[in-house]
């Protein structure tokens, strides 16, 4: 017997029209390993706005991060030179604890990130706030 959550589970995925999936990954887009914080588990979600041309800061994810662009176009580039260029629907995994940063291109973009980490642990950090490295690889 089904229980109840099941259930309503079932009946939730059965009457939907379709589920599209975003994205399925092991690793980061740099071909990173992706691991998990102990600790009691935290999601986080925020809309991340950039102004074409301009830069976030560097910085690194100690955490595992994913992004989904609502609008726009934006590189992403590592301290090391790997880049990447994700569109308008483009879903991807951001490195970890690798120092990088974003630039919006040909326009304003806007991206829903989806942090999984762990209560205390913070989802973004600057290398400048990180000198012993205990969050960013150097």
């Amino acid at each position: 017997m089904l229980k109840t959550t099941h259930l309503f589970a079932l009946l939730l995925f059965t009457s939907c029209a379709a589920a599209e999936p975003l994205l399925k990954s092991s690793q980061s887009w740099d071909a990173g390993e992706i691991s998990y914080p102990s600790g009691r588990a935290e999601v986080t979600s925020v809309i991340l706005k950039l102004d074409e041309g301009k830069a976030a800061p560097f910085h690194c994810h100690p955490i595992p991060t994913m992004g989904y662009v609502l609008q726009g176009s934006v590189k992403v580039e590592t301290k090391a030179g790997k880049t990447i260029v994700i569109e308008q629907g483009d879903s991807v995994v951001e490195v970890m604890r690798t120092v990088h940063r974003g630039i919006a291109q040909d326009g304003p973009a806007k991206i829903v990130v989806f942090y999984a980490g762990a209560e205390g642990v913070p989802t973004t950090v600057l290398p400048v706030d990180d000198p012993q490295g205990k969050y960013c690889t150097p």
